[in-house]
């Protein structure tokens, strides 16, 4: 966004305010992954949809100093040791949120597939011309659908 400060790039800031920064990213994308993960439970899409610009966002910047500390492992180096351990105590958070978030993700897949797939042969089966024959050995006729006559939909799988 044009408002927004331009991003510091992580080989410039001191050690101890990258620790400080990248913490605050895992955090803040933590809090986001599982807040996200709770909305697919809750089945709540556009909740859902209204993280994703937040999402990516803080998920690049994360990513981007994470990179940065792979390749040069000294830029925090000399980060107190104790924000090092709070930043590594924060990435396992974000891990775990990230692995329940996946199962939710594929939860959501699976219900959404399945939907699609009972809609297609619903579909399938108001096309297919009946066989065999009605009352008085008369050929059976088809039954007409309506918009209204899909018949209910359950959906019982949990997420």
């Amino acid at each position: 966004k044009m408002n927004e400060p331009r991003r510091i790039a992580a080989e410039t800031l001191p050690p101890a305010e990258l620790v400080d920064r990248v913490l605050a990213l895992t955090s803040s994308l933590t809090g986001i992954v599982q807040r996200e993960t709770e909305l697919l439970r809750e089945r709540a899409q556009a909740g859902v949809a209204a993280l994703q610009a937040d999402k990516i966002r803080v998920a690049n910047d994360y990513a981007m100093d994470v990179q940065a500390i792979r390749l040069r492992k000294d830029l925090i180096d000399r980060a107190p040791a104790e924000r090092v351990a709070r930043l590594k105590t924060a990435m396992t958070g974000l891990d775990r949120a990230l692995a329940h978030n996946g199962e939710a993700l594929g939860a959501a897949k699976s219900v959404s597939e399945g939907l699609i797939r009972m809609v297609a042969n619903a579909m399938s089966q108001t096309s297919a011309p009946l066989s065999g024959y009605g009352q008085n050995a008369a050929p059976a006729a088809r039954r007409r659908s309506s918009p209204g006559s899909a018949g209910s939909l359950t959906l019982d799988e949990r997420i």
